[in-house]
């Protein structure tokens, strides 16, 4: 028992003497974590798909909204879907788009890390191109689109 007072009155001890930097630094710290999360769970996230079939010239297109399905595809054969945005706000805006998984790796952006003015809109192309030695199954992945306040 006389052991834990003694850790107690340590623990308080370096509580009370720590600097007023080190606070500052932890809060800093805190709000920056807070930022991230927010931005995080905010962002657009969308799933890409594409179906590479046999065949020659064969395109299925699944329209949804929901994600970016470039539908059943046959090699040398490509295909375009969009993304509008749109700055609402009153204040700049910094876009950057990610985009990850194997399907990633066949497909080129039109535009990533941009600014959009107050008011602007911009259409991101998603380009997919489906090589002649790609498999004949189905290439997943997706794309998070991250919208944050210009302050510099």
């Amino acid at each position: 028992m006389d052991e834990l007072n003694k850790n107690i009155s340590a623990t308080e001890k370096i509580e009370k003497k720590m600097p007023l930097y080190k606070k500052i630094l932890w809060g800093v710290l805190i709000l920056v974590v807070i930022f991230v999360i927010v931005q995080f769970t905010n962002a657009s996230k969308y799933k890409m798909t594409v179906m590479v079939v046999e065949g020659e010239n064969v395109l299925g297109v699944n329209p949804t909204t929901e994600k970016l399905d470039f539908g059943d595809l046959s090699r040398n054969n490509g295909m375009i879907r969009r993304i509008n945005i749109v700055n609402g706000g009153s204040l700049k805006t910094r876009v950057i788009v990610f985009k990850f998984g194997e399907v990633s790796e066949l497909i080129k952006l039109n535009k990533n890390f941009f600014v959009l003015n107050p008011g602007d809109k911009f259409e991101l192309t998603f380009d997919i191109n489906i090589p002649a030695s790609a498999e004949f199954r189905e290439y997943k992945g997706n794309v998070w689109i991250f919208r944050l306040p210009k302050i510099f």
